[in-house]
């Protein structure tokens, strides 16, 4: 009996650690590979949302792990806009990317684990006549907090509401 119990046991083990292995977060996988942050559709997992959406402002408090599409704009000419940003993160890493028609990425900015901004800067957006994209990049379930303004195109929020 003891036998059967020692098999039985190690069987269950096997398993579970199989399951736990195998249920890995898949979303930070998306975090170092430009061709999935690039795709059209958005890959995440939202633990917290709070955005808010006005007049050329998005703003938003979340624990994300992939990306997440927070902008778009249809360019006539090739141009540069100035963007005043806030990125500040609590724990994890993320990240700010611009993905012109072509569907280069091409990271505008990044923090890791408790680099905390005072107050907004700017960067400079090369955007590409055609359809360019800005995403939210997460890993880890990275808690962030995240500010643009941008007068040009179309803020959306990554949340299903």
């Amino acid at each position: 009996m003891t036998f059967k119990k020692i098999i039985a046991f190690i069987a269950m083990t096997t398993i579970m650690i199989s399951l736990l292995v195998g249920c890995s977060n898949n979303m930070d996988k998306i975090y170092n590979d430009n061709s999935k942050i690039s795709n059209e559709y958005d890959t995440f997992g939202l633990d917290k949302s709070d955005e808010t959406i006005e007049s050329g402002m998005y703003k938003g408090k979340l624990k994300l792990s992939g990306s997440g599409t927070i902008w778009t704009y249809e360019s006539s000419s090739d141009i540069n806009l100035k963007v005043p940003y806030l990125l500040s993160v609590k724990s994890g890493k993320a990240k700010i990317v611009l993905i012109s028609p072509d569907n280069t990425v091409v990271n505008l900015v990044e923090n890791t684990d408790k680099a905390t901004m005072k107050g907004t800067t700017s960067l400079t957006l090369p955007i590409k006549k055609g359809e360019n994209r800005i995403k939210l990049v997460g890993y880890k379930k990275a808690d962030i907090n995240v500010e643009l303004h941008i007068e040009k195109g179309t803020f959306e929020k990554i949340s299903f509401d």
